[in-house]
């Protein structure tokens, strides 16, 4: 099997040879330093630069797809948030947020064109990427609705009101997804072969597991919805401790879940009725040694899950070498 047969077969439910190893993009970057100095930065706003950075963490590292992407910031600016793009030791990150009321987001913002901006530039990424017909799957990333909408306006402010304005928020978040549903059938009209959602802050810690219910299930059946209906699969990260919100992952019919290295595998396999994605820790593969690398992997191997990843977003600092030991390990096979 080629990488993209692999990974769209898992993602379908089907029998494989071996559980793909990869690293989608979005908050779950591989273009770490290392790699980034090697592309010569402006992978965040040039799209040749995009691609040859989605490229090289195939060819060199080993991951076994393209996502673009390389952070989760592209869909806030066009929704008021200021960005500060960073460089090749820093990834990029909001710097304020907007500070209009939620409904002055929303007039002001109703007709976002997903095409223009950094968006646009992703979208010219993937379509270069899934032109080249090679044998390699290419994930389009976006952020979760939750995340979005508390990267747009003050997080605690959000947060709040989930509690006492339900339906004022409400009205953001169906506003937000609506912007992300458009932007990823986009993605998927220039030849996004998968789609990644990460949703760092929709936690069951952060949300509890009845906020969790109410607003992040519905949404995210939304917009996994309208991609199923292309006929793409989408991957859906959420970071933290869920194992009080499995339950309700399982009514998101999402063809994969990936999960943070807080949470069991062996624990999640048994309740997720979905596909398993993870849960390699980070900090390990920062400044962990190879035979500790490869001992986690293959836990996670054994944990029964669908495909080998990092745990959350990777440090800038991890070393290529480090990642290297993950992917070499799963691509040999001595595990079984």
């Amino acid at each position: 099997m080629n990488e993209k047969e692999r990974l769209l077969s898992v993602l379908k439910g089907d029998r494989v040879d071996r559980p793909p190893v990869i690293c989608p993009g979005g908050m779950m970057s591989a273009c770490v330093t290392e790699l980034s100095d090697q592309v010569g930065g402006g992978h965040h706003t040039n799209a040749r630069a995009m691609v040859s950075a989605a490229r090289k963490i195939n060819e060199l590292i080993g991951f076994e797809n393209y996502g673009v992407p390389f952070c989760l910031t592209a869909e806030v600016e066009a929704l008021g948030a200021i960005v500060n793009l960073g460089d090749n030791l820093v990834e990029p990150r909001v710097t304020q947020y907007n500070d209009q009321s939620l409904e002055a987001i929303i007039e002001n913002n109703y007709r976002v064109d997903v095409s223009t901006g950094r968006m646009g530039v992703v979208l010219e990424a993937v379509r270069e990427l899934s032109s080249s017909n090679n044998g390699v799957p290419v994930i389009g990333n976006v952020s979760g609705h939750i995340s979005t909408a508390t990267s747009v306006v003050e997080p605690l402010e959000m947060f709040k009101m989930l509690r006492w304005e339900p339906e004022r928020a409400a009205r953001f978040l169906a506003f937000t997804n609506d912007y992300l549903v458009r932007y990823a059938l986009e993605m998927v009209r220039a030849g996004a072969d998968v789609i990644s959602i990460s949703d760092p802050t929709a936690t069951g810690e952060i949300l509890g597991p009845r906020n969790f219910q109410k607003f992040a299930v519905p949404f995210y059946q939304t917009i996994i919805k309208a991609l199923h209906k292309e006929g793409v699969p989408v991957i859906l990260h959420i970071c933290g401790n869920a194992s009080n919100i499995i339950d309700s992952l399982n009514q998101v019919e999402v063809n994969a879940v990936s999960f943070d290295s807080i949470v069991n595998m062996k624990t999640a396999r048994k309740g997720l009725k979905t596909g398993l994605m993870g849960n390699v820790n980070t900090q390990l593969l920062h400044t962990g040694v190879r035979e500790k690398i490869v001992s986690i992997t293959r836990n996670a191997l054994h944990s029964e899950v669908d495909i080998v990843a990092p745990a959350c977003g990777l440090s800038m600092a991890t070393p290529i070498g480090n990642l290297k030991a993950m992917t070499d390990y799963v691509k040999e096979g001595s595990y079984h």
